[in-house]
């Protein structure tokens, strides 16, 4: 048996989160509900337009897969993570955060990029808008890598946001390869609509050989199958990934597999907050596929997740939620 259930490859990155009016993306010509990469420079601008106006939440660790092997963990998988932070206090902070709920990893390294960050300005409506300034955590290479990790690994989670680096595009793909040698499992997010409108080639050669399971929102199905119709995203999906997993906001989720297609209805909610709902949602799936549950249930629990994570401010519940959740998901099913 593998020590490691559910591995996490992704940009290790500091949450700084703002709740913002949507009058301020317009004056600073972001996109609502996206993401953008920037410089430091211009982050540090932003930090300060964002601090003059509105009130900053206390700092959190996140990065996409970071936040679903935190809430996999919570729930009791055995989770590692392969990222990378500078040795300064956000990278000792962002260790120890890791450290803390046992889960298995060797990120601080030596450079001269500081720790990646990430600016999170939620909207009214709950949504969430980001800009990303990805620091060292862009210049992940296979020598920063404890193999070992991959080798003890069940499943291997990989988000989309690391095919916008050159360095951690290239690692990811080792991995991959790496992963398929040892007959490991292997789980890809699309992660955002803008990442694979500017990087579907990359996301299309992780997934040259179909990978056993895709997790992305319908925006995301739809730039990546360059199509609306339901018919048309279903079959493209299907010629890449085995198991597919679809999320709809509020609607629910489809589980999408070459036998079968079933919608997941959603959970009542009063959303303040959609940050980081698509990761709570994958790692509840993941840790109950790594318990050999059936893909329905564990999409079912994934929404019921979600929506509980959508009432909060931040991308992650308390570690001690996740199963008390669990608990009443039971009860009620």
């Amino acid at each position: 048996m593998k020590k490691i259930n559910i591995l996490g490859v992704g940009n290790a990155l500091v949450d700084k989160q703002f709740l913002i009016e949507d009058s301020f993306l317009d004056d600073i010509s972001i996109q609502k509900g996206t993401m953008g990469l920037c410089e430091s420079n211009y982050q540090e601008q932003l930090f300060k337009k964002l601090s003059k106006h509105f009130k900053n939440s206390q700092n959190a660790c996140g990065g996409s897969a970071t936040n679903t092997i935190f809430a996999a963990s919570s729930l009791g998988s055995s989770c590692g993570f392969l990222g990378k932070v500078a040795r300064d206090s956000n990278g000792k902070f962002y260790k120890k955060d890791l450290e803390e709920i046992g889960i298995q990893n060797n990120i601080i390294s030596d450079g001269e990029e500081n720790t990646g960050t990430c600016l999170i300005m939620i909207s009214p409506d709950a949504e969430r808008t980001m800009s990303t300034c990805l620091g060292i955590s862009a210049d992940l290479n296979l020598s920063d890598i404890d193999e070992n990790l991959i080798n003890n690994s069940e499943i291997i989670y990989l988000e989309g946001y690391l095919v916008s680096s050159d360095s951690c595009f290239e690692t990811s793909k080792k991995i991959i390869k790496i992963g398929r040698e040892r007959n490991i499992k292997i789980s890809i997010s699309l992660s955002d609509p803008n990442i694979v409108n500017s990087f579907k080639n990359r996301l299309e050669s992780w997934m040259a050989m179909p990978i056993d399971y895709l997790f992305c929102n319908f925006e995301e199905a739809k730039a990546f199958c360059e199509s609306e119709d339901i018919e048309t995203i279903k079959n493209a999906l299907l010629a890449v990934a085995k198991n597919i997993f679809v999320t709809d906001g509020s609607n629910g989720a489809f589980v999408i597999t070459k036998k079968f297609t079933k919608k997941i209805n959603g959970f009542p909610a009063e959303a303040i907050d959609t940050n980081g709902a698509g990761d709570m949602f994958a790692g509840g799936v993941l840790n109950l596929i790594s318990k050999e549950r059936k893909l329905e249930e564990a999409a079912k629990f994934g929404c019921f997740l979600a929506s509980k994570g959508v009432e909060i401010i931040g991308p992650r519940l308390k570690p001690k939620d996740y199963l008390e959740l669990y608990e009443k998901f039971i009860k009620i099913n």
